[in-house]
């Protein structure tokens, strides 16, 4: 079976994942004077406008948890979803030179950039556990589920930018849209205040799978109320996603070498 033999062919170079990630990571903090403090730094800062902001203008209700808390546990996963599409996007463009003479399963370019993101994730998640300690918060009973929401997150995350690494290809307005796109999505999305779940707005909770994945998180590390039949629709939603973009990448990818 052709799609059985592609997934073979694609695990054998799990190594060039990682060489390109690990190629990612040094480009992007070798010039800098804070070098991987960085994705500590964006996150932290938009954590603490938020809660200058917010502390004037709204009075959210976060269920009894520290705004800040509630803020960073949204913030970290969300910067790994904007990573894992703005990097996507870009993956075969910069990596032209790859992509026109030589030759390896082209699922590696965005793959490689989605794991540069999860790098990232995992040096701002040292801030979390130092905020959750300040404030005297420990991990809820299910915290051993939150690998679970993070892999439906990479899921979710690596098939849309599939899709939009080849779309950017067809056209490179995409990379353009796509930063408005996500500074709008992630308004519409509980990563800063919790959404509503009364009146008109409660369907952004189900037509929007991040919003499930950002709950679920917060439930998991703080103890609060897992809602699994949400989760598993965004389960759902990202594998199906994961497939989508996976197909069309595979679709597209013999037009990569005269449109690079």
């Amino acid at each position: 079976m052709k799609a059985a033999r592609d997934l073979r062919e694609l695990f054998s170079y799990r190594e060039l994942v990682v060489v390109l990630a690990r190629r990612e990571i040094r480009a992007r903090y070798k010039y800098s004077i804070l070098g991987a403090g960085w994705a500590v730094a964006l996150p932290v800062a938009l954590m603490l406008l938020f809660s200058v902001v917010f502390a004037r203008v709204a009075n959210f209700d976060t269920g009894g948890i520290p705004y800040p808390v509630f803020a960073y546990i949204g913030l970290l996963p969300w910067q790994l979803h904007a990573g894992m599409l703005t990097g996507g996007a870009r993956s075969l463009i910069d990596n032209r030179a790859l992509v026109t003479k030589v030759y390896f399963s082209r699922e590696v370019l965005p793959l490689s950039r989605a794991l540069a993101a999860l790098f990232d994730f995992a040096v701002a998640a040292i801030v979390l556990a130092g905020l959750m300690a300040w404030y005297g918060l420990t991990p809820g009973s299910g915290v051993w589920l939150v690998p679970l929401v993070l892999l439906v997150q990479i899921a979710f995350g690596v098939g849309l930018a599939m899709l939009v690494a080849g779309a950017n290809l067809l056209y490179r307005d995409v990379q353009y849209v796509l930063q408005v796109a996500i500074t709008i999505w992630m308004f519409a999305s509980s990563v800063v205040y919790p959404l509503p779940r009364e009146g008109w707005l409660r369907w952004l909770s189900y037509v929007n799978p991040i919003t499930p994945i950002l709950d679920a998180y917060r439930a998991l590390l703080l103890g609060g109320r897992f809602n699994a039949g949400e989760f598993a629709a965004a389960a759902g939603i990202s594998l199906l996603t994961l497939v989508a973009g996976w197909l069309w990448f595979r679709r597209v990818e013999k037009r990569f070498g005269e449109l690079a």
